[in-house]
């Protein structure tokens, strides 16, 4: 329900967003079209006038001041609803003192009807749209026309907004699809497929900008390197799904513990990195002892009752170093050290080791 809501929220924003940019090169071409038909039906000596030319071409500039300028998202609808409904009188008001002229214009209602559908996919907002210029055009033929061709025009005015409906909802369904494809094609550039972790790439791009902040706002900001303990031996001795089954684990652990502003990502195999912005080295150390604790305490799942996974965090602390390898490079270091110290504790380059408390 949730990515539902989500998907309906961001196809509302795009197809206003895409509504409004259409919208003046759509109703010029609508207008052009509707000219265009008046023009045949002149020179094609119908009975057509000057005087009615005139009168339909005034009724086109009256809708281009309709979706000219600016409006606002909630009377979008309505603003192209009127375009329509203003192009429809200007066919309507010149084919009604011709025999066959409302007739003659429905083709041209008929087509820009149906394209919207491809302009505005949502059904609701394009039956909106259609309805009140379909309407008036079925009236002014109910009025003048004799019974079989008012039928054949009414028949005509419903048809078409039910086809650009149908048209909406196709072009709809196509977006649906290639923006959840575009999502997962996101979350796999952003995400460790095994862990959830953020990956490398898109971890190294967060915190590059948050140091970038700390720097220019004169915050904190910590950064760990985490690495489980013997993680070959747990692979060699319980099989790989175990160790995938720890990094799993570990990674969730970090984000149970870490507070709401932190993230981890993955370096690759079992390294990890928590970044905690806003965070000095006694709130890094207190944070990445209770993952430690946390971590040491936890069952494996599809692991042996007796097999505990251990992990060590080395951590450094932002005090104006030149850039972001090199904050990490130094967590790795307090990594190193403490693996050499013992493993299954914390070390901060500028602070003393914490107890292990194994």
């Amino acid at each position: 329900m949730h990515a539902h809501d989500d998907t309906s929220r961001w196809f509302d924003r795009r197809a206003q967003l895409y509504l409004r940019r259409q919208l003046p090169g759509f109703c010029t071409i609508f207008g052009i079209g509707v000219l265009a038909a008046g023009m045949w039906s002149f020179m094609a000596q119908t009975g057509q006038t000057p005087a009615s030319l005139g009168l339909r071409l005034a009724l086109v500039a009256a809708a281009f001041f309709a979706y000219a300028g600016r409006t606002p998202a909630a009377f979008l609808t309505e603003r192209v609803a009127l375009v329509y409904v203003l192009h429809a009188m200007a066919l309507a008001a010149t084919g009604l003192p011709l025999a066959d002229g409302l007739r003659q214009g429905m083709p041209v209602l008929f087509v820009w009807m149906i394209a919207a559908g491809l302009v505005e996919p949502r059904p609701r907002q394009c039956l909106r749209i259609l309805a009140p210029a379909a309407l008036l055009y079925a009236a002014a033929g109910a009025l003048v026309l004799p019974p079989a061709a008012a039928l054949a025009v009414l028949i005509a005015s419903a048809t078409a907004p039910v086809l650009a409906i149908g048209a909406g909802r196709a072009t709809l369904h196509l977006r649906n699809q290639a923006w959840l494809r575009e999502r997962e094609l996101l979350r796999a550039c952003r995400y460790d497929s095994l862990s959830g972790a953020l990956s490398r790439a898109y971890l190294t791009a967060l915190a590059q900008r948050d140091m970038a902040l700390a720097g220019r706002n004169r915050r904190q900001f910590a950064v760990a390197m985490l690495d489980i303990d013997h993680f070959k031996r747990v692979n060699d001795s319980h099989g790989h799904a175990v160790g995938d089954a720890a990094i799993r684990a570990l990674v969730g652990t970090c984000m149970q513990t870490l507070r709401a502003g932190d993230y981890v990502g993955r370096l690759g195999g079992e390294e990890f990195v928590c970044v905690l912005p806003d965070a000095g080295a006694e709130e890094a150390l207190t944070c990445m002892e209770r993952l430690r604790q946390s971590f040491a305490a936890m069952r494996i799942p599809g692991a042996p009752a007796a097999l505990r996974c251990t992990v060590s965090i080395g951590i450094a602390v932002y005090h104006g170093q030149p850039d972001w390898e090199t904050l990490l490079r130094e967590a790795d270091a307090a990594l190193y050290r403490a693996k050499a110290e013992g493993r299954n504790r914390v070390v901060a380059m500028r602070a003393e080791a914490q107890p292990c408390g194994a």
